[in-house]
């Protein structure tokens, strides 16, 4: 019994000891597990920006991986470790101005043309980017009270430095060739290179562009310089607050307190790359990752200005236009399947890129058997041939990512680039003079549009014959590349054939095609008068994505307007009118924020009592609702004047027009060269001086020999300004005729400039310019109208009756054109015959 080894009392006791504590200590360790589990942060709590140190405390390897990266270096302040360009007295010769670059002290410097066409030294402050290019920015006005941390108006230059070649040069827009005027929006203090309205808020984190309208300053911040940790993941407080509280769970709410980017669908970590690598406008502020693309911003369709007619990128698109439209993204492929996300470089720089997932029997890809070329060529890269480069900037190559497969078939057929003929096309083969300008491919698709025959001619041929070779190696069906049937239908859409529209229809309630690809036939058959258009509008307004849904309603818009200029009865006007409003009213209720504020700027357009005859009081609120979010989004980029322009257009509608007024010199005063506003100021005045005299005249002059005075000089005063207002219009009107002439798609400005020329009579500028647009643009009834109606007011009814008969062809119900029609039938017999030709 010593030491109680047999002492079976002892030996219970310290059983139940050991069980008791057992017992205790799991319920401290359930209850800390318990409380832990369930603690939560408040579900109002909002994150807030830490920066990039408070990530690296937990994520130093990430933290290396975006070191040096372009995201980490998409901007800095200008110092001897950042700017990579020889500022050592280099001369750059452009179109007459002879720039220098130099060093004053620790100050890098430029001497160039400034905003009053002087020349003058500049102060570099900051840099962009960094390979293959840098380019550098001048703080060109600054409100002398901003605080340390706002940065005011920068003005990024078009001299640049190529970080490969290692030299200086000029950054030419597209499709100029001249001297561009320091009045001109292009130049490089324009407001097309300002880094605040154009570039800032994809090349820093936590961007807030703080332009003050009133004093024309800017007082922009951001909380870290470059494209940090947070701009991808968004705000990071909740996520430290919470990693640091040491517990075993993250929050029951709030989760690991960032957006959730790794789902089983690809949108959300998409949608966070979007907004920096698309074109688009804004809808509303403060995205941030994990948001829906569609309630912030409005990516451009698949226009002509930025797309080839089949979809391949013309302009920069910044690939997500590309990508969305790609079997790829539909198939749920992400980003980062390709790039790495923190360093954003390739995974891999040869074809593992893509075999490292299409992992088919050895050798179905990655082989002569498949590309015909010989390995290690470009030939028998898959990039090169599903992925062709376009070069922008001058130096820097951007790849299309619709990853398609090459169709020469489609380009012998719709004139639409293939990357084989992209290779093998040799300018060697012209003659000397042909060969200018013929830098990349892009620049053979131009030159053909152009009408340059020896190129177009060069171009069939090699189409033809990369068609031939595809023809030979892929004659056995079940080796033929798969045909993606939806762009072949969307070259065939925009080819101006017969059927186009049926095509377009087809094409825009397809579920299978992408829904970019429905959005941009929808906003094509935006001027179609066909009943059908009109149906297929209606249906695509239940489509599930807000592009398709905001594409549809143009058309719609349309037929509002075709109604109120056509119904002659209260009866026609409820029939035609009310299902359209309706489905207008519905929409301004849209989950999509973007979907409500097309929706409002639709519904603007119908006459108030109308619009509230067929809506109940909860859709007159959801209007009232969606009507603000549509000024709020113009006014996100406040700093436009093509916003304030678009600003007072709604109000005008709205019958504001004191607001609208106010809205077109807010227009006028940020941008003194900005056709436009002008115009539309002008017209308003002409509109209030009228009503002014029609109330006068309703009177039955019972007004004082003052008040008439008064009233007089105030009728005046509108009309005196409003001519001087057209007169400034037309002035800058003929300026940005002769920078645009030559550029394809300007009817809409030929029209513009030719109304002013009829205002200023000069009337021969007016013909020319009328055909010109109607050359370009032969089915828009506004141009077949101004035509029909100029050639009736000076008298040559002959060709009045020409373009009236194109507008019947087009709507023959359509009352206004049937009058007219009428009207100049009975003017041609009563105009006196022409005395024969000796």
């Amino acid at each position: 019994m010593e030491n109680g080894k047999d002492n079976p009392k002892l030996t219970r006791y310290a059983w139940r000891s050991v069980f008791v504590a057992t017992i205790v200590f799991g319920a401290v360790i359930g209850g800390y597990l318990y409380v832990d589990y369930n603690s939560t942060l408040a579900g109002d709590v909002h994150a807030t920006y830490v920066g990039r140190e408070s990530c690296i405390e937990c994520h130093q390897t990430q933290a290396d991986l975006f070191h040096g990266s372009h995201h980490d270096m998409a901007m800095d302040v200008a110092n001897d470790e950042t700017v990579l360009a020889n500022f050592d007295g280099a001369k750059i010769p452009h179109y007459g101005v002879t720039s220098t670059v130099f060093r004053d002290g620790e100050k890098f410097m430029v001497n160039t043309e400034g905003p009053d066409g002087e020349m003058q030294d500049f102060e570099v402050k900051y840099v962009f980017g960094v390979e293959p290019l840098q380019q550098y920015m001048v703080e060109l006005r600054r409100d002398p009270n901003a605080k340390e941390d706002e940065v005011g108006q920068l003005q990024v230059l078009r001299l640049s430095w190529d970080t490969v070649r290692k030299r200086w040069f000029y950054l030419t827009p597209p499709d100029v060739d001249e001297k561009i005027d320091s009045t001109d929006p292009l130049h490089w203090t324009g407001i097309t290179q300002r880094w605040n309205t154009s570039c800032a808020e994809c090349h820093s984190t936590n961007l807030q562009r703080n332009y003050d309208a009133a004093t024309q300053h800017y007082h922009t911040t951001f909380s870290e310089i470059d494209v940090s940790c947070e701009a991808c993941h968004g705000p990071g407080s909740l996520h430290v607050e919470l990693a640091r509280n040491k517990g075993l769970f993250w929050d029951k709410q709030h989760g690991y307190g960032l957006a959730k980017l790794k789902t089983a669908s690809n949108l959300p970590q998409v949608e966070s790359c979007a907004p920096c690598h698309s074109r688009r406008t804004g809808v509303c502020n403060g995205f941030q990752a994990g948001d829906r693309f569609d309630d912030f911003f409005a990516c451009q369709v698949l226009a002509d200005q930025v797309y080839q007619h089949d979809g391949q990128i013309r302009d920069e698109d910044y690939v997500y236009g590309s990508f969305i439209q790609s079997k790829m993204f539909h198939q749920g492929i992400r980003c980062t399947d390709c790039h790495d996300p923190h360093s954003a470089r390739l995974k891999f720089d040869d074809n593992q890129l893509c075999t490292s997932c299409h992992q088919h029997p050895a050798g179905k890809y990655d082989s002569v058997n498949h590309h015909h070329h010989e390995m290690g060529t470009p030939g028998a890269s898959c990039v090169e041939c599903h992925m062709p480069s376009t070069t922008y900037m001058d130096v820097d190559p951007r790849r299309d990512h619709s990853l398609r497969v090459p169709r020469p078939d489609m380009s012998v057929k719709y004139g639409t680039p293939n990357a084989c003929t992209g290779c093998h096309i040799d300018k060697t083969k012209l003659d000397q003079a042909d060969q200018q300008d013929l830098t990349q491919y892009l620049d053979w698709l131009i030159q053909a549009e152009l009408g340059n025959p020896a190129v177009a001619d060069e171009l069939k041929r090699v189409d033809q014959q990369m068609l031939d070779a595809v023809n030979q190696w892929y004659r056995d069906p079940t080796g033929a590349p798969t045909k993606t049937q939806y762009y072949e239908r969307l070259a065939h859409a925009k080819s101006g054939a017969a059927d186009s529209p049926a095509v377009m229809m087809q094409l825009a309630l397809d579920g299978t095609a992408p829904a970019i690809i429905r959005a941009t036939v929808l906003q094509e058959l935006g001027q179609d008068q066909s009943p059908q258009s009109l149906k297929t509008a209606i249906q695509a307004t239940q489509d599930s994505d807000a592009k398709v849904v905001s594409a549809a309603l143009p058309r719609i818009d349309t037929a509002i307007a075709r109604i109120l200029e056509r119904a002659t009865s209260a009866t026609e006007l409820q029939e035609q009118l009310q299902p359209l409003v309706e489905v207008v009213n519905q929409l301004t209720d849209h989950p999509f924020r973007r979907v409500r504020i097309s929706a409002a700027a639709v519904a603007a357009g119908i006459p108030t009592d109308l619009r509230n005859r067929w809506s109940n009081a909860d859709q007159r609120r959801s209007f009232e609702k969606a009507l603000q979010e549509y000024k709020e989004s113009l006014l996100l980029e406040n700093d436009r004047p093509r916003n304030h322009l678009m600003l007072g257009s709604i109000y005008e509608l709205m019958n504001q027009s004191q607001q609208a007024m106010e809205a077109y010199r807010a227009a006028i005063r940020l941008d003194p060269y900005f056709a436009g506003p002008r115009s539309n100021l002008a017209a308003l005045l002409e509109s209030n001086a009228r009503q002014i005299d029609q109330e006068l005249r309703s009177s039955g002059n019972q007004v004082s020999v003052a008040e008439l005075k008064e009233i007089s000089q105030q009728i005046q005063k509108f009309l005196l300004e409003a001519n001087e207002l057209r007169k400034q219009e037309h002035e800058l009107l003929v300026t940005d005729i002769r920078r645009s002439k030559d550029l394809p798609n300007t009817h809409a400005l030929f029209y513009r400039y030719a109304m002013s020329c009829y205002i200023q009579n000069e009337l021969d500028k007016t013909e020319e310019y009328l055909l010109a647009a109607h050359e370009q643009a032969p089915e828009v009834p506004q141009y077949l109208l101004a035509l029909s109606t100029y050639y009736r007011q000076t008298k040559d009814y002959s060709k009045a009756v020409q373009f009236v008969n194109q507008l019947l062809a087009i709507d023959d119900q359509n009352p206004g054109y049937r009058n007219l029609a009428k009207e100049l039938s009975i003017e041609l017999e009563s105009e006196p015959a022409q005395p024969a030709e000796k």
